[in-house]
């Protein structure tokens, strides 16, 4: 390693160099994962939108109890493991839409409350 590389490292960690992170502006911690993009693709099939006309209101992390994503579909069996996620809430249309999902899939929506 060299040593300007090195200094700039040690500084980056010591706190002598002030780094400015962007505002999010989703209202989530996380920037916009992958998953949100297929959410919005499915929500803008459901209601015949272009995916642009849906907003991602939160995205947040979440452990769901089971491979369902916290969406068990009667009749279903599904792995008893703890499955990494989130639980993304989408606008449209006034309306509101939770879908949850782990890092590769998305289920739901659920239907929320009209926005006023």
């Amino acid at each position: 390693m060299k040593i300007p590389a090195l200094l700039l490292m040690v500084l980056l960690v010591s706190g002598c160099i002030n780094v400015k992170h962007e505002p999010v502006s989703n209202n989530s911690i996380f920037p916009e994962s992958p998953v949100v993009d297929i959410a919005k693709k499915d929500l803008a099939q459901r209601l015949n939108i272009t995916a642009r006309e849906i907003k991602l209101i939160k995205q947040e992390l979440v452990n769901w109890r089971d491979t369902s994503l916290g969406y068990p579909e009667k009749g279903m069996m599904y792995t008893q493991q703890i499955t990494p996620g989130f639980r993304i809430i989408l606008e449209a249309r006034n309306k509101t839409y939770e879908y949850h999902s782990d890092y590769k899939r998305v289920v739901g929506p659920k239907e929320g409350k009209d926005i006023q």
